[in-house]
């Protein structure tokens, strides 16, 4: 839990470090883009490590399965 809720706040952070920079460079409309672009790019990066880590574990299960048959 305490991991989603760190990947949750570094979401968050580094959207709103994209939105004050595109505000900065070209007005609100661009800062919303990039927070926007921003959020969408890093919840994909975190799902695709999620479902990385959930294979990973399946193949490790599956590999302790059949350990455990052979004895």
């Amino acid at each position: 839990m305490n991991r989603l809720i760190a990947e949750s706040l570094a979401c968050l952070i580094i959207a709103a470090l994209f939105f004050m920079c595109g505000f900065l460079l070209g007005g609100e409309r661009l800062g919303m883009f990039y927070a926007i672009l921003s959020l969408s790019s890093s919840l994909g990066f975190y799902h695709g490590m999620r479902e990385g880590e959930k294979n990973e574990r399946e193949k490790q299960r599956i590999k302790w399965k059949s350990v455990r048959e052979r004895l």
